[in-house]
């Protein structure tokens, strides 16, 4: 016979505590948000270059063809991806909390908000310079597909959509602190993004990439200003 048969299961504190699962600490929670960033990044790559060579084109062609009054309906629709408001908000919300009613809570939410736009329209911007891709009304007008980089202009910054960037980087914030509501807030973010594929501002491609800049850019900031409960973030 065993131990365990002849004195019954050890019910002592240590083995109790030896039994439960290990409860997640920061390092874990910092190990997590890395491979997430990893694979959005690779995936991003990935997609993008089967998407430049096989499917931009196709779905651009689709969406030119859409009547005037579709157009006209996402031209609304695109305006909630202009990042401007936001951040005017989130920064005059961050200043109130901080400094005015010093609640630090909301002040850190308003910062979490203000900075995953911020930041993550900043590289957008960056990118688009350095990589200098012509938007699809230069191909729907001249037949010219392809890259120019470094050129400054509207017709040479289509990759990644600033738009998508900030709704998608919206998205995941707004996650952060309502995650019950995160099924609307990409539902909000993925309309806003059709919209760019609608009015033939982007590649499907573009937008793509804009979506994954702004939701690992959230994600590397939550890190550094976490707003969830350790409950909240394990899950």
């Amino acid at each position: 016979m065993t131990d365990v048969s002849l004195h019954g299961p050890d019910l002592s504190p240590r083995a109790n505590a030896l039994r439960r699962p290990r409860p997640s600490t920061s390092k874990d929670r910092a190990m997590g948000n890395n491979r997430r960033v990893w694979c959005l990044a690779t995936g991003a790559f990935f997609i993008s270059v089967i998407s430049y060579f096989f499917i931009d084109l196709p779905v651009a062609r689709y969406f030119h063809a859409l009547s005037q009054e579709t157009r006209d309906l996402f031209e609304w629709i695109t305006k909630a991806g202009v990042s401007t408001l936001y951040l005017i908000v989130s920064f005059v919300l961050f200043v109130f909390f901080r400094w005015i009613r010093q609640k630090s809570r909301y002040a850190d939410r308003a910062l979490l908000f203000f900075s995953s736009i911020a930041l993550s329209g900043i590289v957008t911007n960056i990118v688009k310079f350095m990589v200098g891709r012509l938007r699809p009304k230069v191909w729907f007008e001249s037949g010219l597909y392809g890259f120019d980089p470094f050129r400054v202009g509207y017709e040479f910054n289509s990759f990644p959509s600033g738009h998508a960037t900030t709704v998608f980087a919206i998205a995941v914030t707004c996650s952060f602190l309502l995650p019950k509501y995160r099924t609307l807030f990409f539902l909000f973010a993925a309309t806003v993004a059709l919209s760019r594929l609608v009015l033939n501002a982007h590649y499907l491609s573009d937008v793509f990439a804009g979506a994954c800049i702004g939701m690992t850019t959230a994600i590397v900031i939550e890190r550094y200003i976490p707003v969830r409960s350790p409950r909240t973030a394990s899950g």
